[in-house]
């Protein structure tokens, strides 16, 4: 679940993960996904196979949350972005084995995936 979305690195790492078997689904924010970088990323993650959705009920859908076989979440401010992982102060923090964590992030992801729109790849 995500907010922007545009690091090649991020997108090559999840289409491997998709390849290799991982169940691999991901919501991000409507409008903050409309540049066409985000556009060209979401692109090829869908034509890998992946799920995606956007989500466009919120002023700014600002969550950034990655939920790992029901027992570890990802969570902070960290975009999907290259400036977030060479230009930016962020943070991340890795709750690990916590499974009432992330059944808590689970359900919040899927009330915004249930909130959103099939992205369809424009090539």
């Amino acid at each position: 679940m995500g907010y922007s979305f545009t690091s090649p690195e991020v997108v090559s790492a999840l289409v491997r993960a998709k390849r290799r078997g991982v169940d691999v689904k991901i919501v991000l924010d409507e409008k903050g996904n409309r540049s066409k970088a985000s556009q060209a990323a979401m692109n090829v993650v869908v034509n890998a196979g992946i799920p995606l959705r956007t989500n466009g009920r919120y002023a700014i859908m600002h969550d950034k949350v990655i939920i790992v076989d029901n027992h570890t979440v990802e969570a902070g401010s960290f975009n999907y972005t290259r400036s977030a992982a060479s230009r930016n102060s962020e943070n991340v923090l890795v709750i690990n084995e916590v499974p009432e964590v992330a059944q808590t992030y689970l359900q919040h992801w899927q009330s915004r995936w249930d909130g959103g729109t099939d992205w369809h790849s424009s090539y």
